[in-house]
């Protein structure tokens, strides 16, 4: 059963088509990979399957319209009670400076209202799956880069999600903590059978993580297919992604 079905989806700012009507699916359980150039349109993607941008076309989540999922979703007294339960881990981590380490990851729960108790074991519970046990009343600063994606990963365990928004959350790391990052989302899909989809540059961690991998160039989906497809390089435009070749159908400009 596909989780997400997207139907010739097309979004403008102003004169600017940015997505230009796209078509994917992603099967649930399953994570699919989107990959792309600066300026593609690869967040833009995220953000209207996440209901944050007006768009033009079709999304379905479970066969429901997104449109009708999210109003029903947020409605007053509907949102602990809903079947859909999404998490969007940010490409900059999306903290809050002011908050330590506990209360960012306690945000969203206690934002449904759930008791303090239940509160402290879920923050503890998942603190500790992404290796921060012990860094709860750290402020922000004090944390590297890479702990900070930590904790932006943490707050979205923490909320038990069956859907997963994941916004290039290897950005500005090295490659051994881009591939603990990997690890981490590897091992989150799994233990919470969550349907995953990650925005990143990083073709290792695309290589670790994919089931499948959709491509973008100028707003329209170049290549859509599973991820051993895409790393066999058959294909021409996912042949110069990969290995950066200034020559293909790929402009550079």
């Amino acid at each position: 059963m596909n989780m997400i079905k997207v139907k010739g989806v097309r979004v403008k700012f102003g004169d600017k088509t940015v997505i230009d009507g796209i078509d994917l699916h992603v099967p649930e359980g399953k994570t699919l990979v989107i990959m792309g150039k600066n300026g593609s349109g690869k967040s833009t993607i995220l953000k209207a399957l996440s209901g944050l941008i007006d768009y033009e076309g079709t999304i379905e989540i479970k066969g429901t319209d997104i449109r009708e999922l999210y109003r029903d979703r947020y409605s007053s007294g509907a949102r602990s009670e809903s079947p859909l339960r999404v998490a969007y881990v940010f490409q900059k981590g999306g903290l809050f400076d002011s908050m330590n380490v506990y209360d960012n990851v306690a945000f969203g729960l206690r934002r449904l209202g759930l008791d303090e108790a239940n509160v402290e074991k879920r923050v503890a519970d998942s603190l500790a799956r992404v290796g921060l046990k012990g860094n709860d009343l750290k402020s922000i600063s004090e944390l590297s880069g890479g702990m900070q994606k930590r904790v932006g990963l943490a707050r979205a365990v923490c909320m038990d999600p069956n859907l997963i928004f994941f916004d290039d959350p290897a950005a500005g790391l090295d490659p051994i903590l881009s591939d603990s990052i990997a690890d981490l989302i590897c091992e989150i899909r799994q233990s919470l059978n969550a349907t995953s989809i990650v925005v990143t540059h990083d073709s290792m961690v695309a290589r670790k993580v994919a089931d499948s991998i959709a491509l973008l160039y100028n707003g329209k989906m170049v290549y859509e297919g599973d991820s051993d497809g895409f790393f066999s390089k058959t294909d021409p435009y996912a042949r110069q992604f990969i290995e950066g070749e200034t020559e293909g159908p790929i402009d550079i400009v």
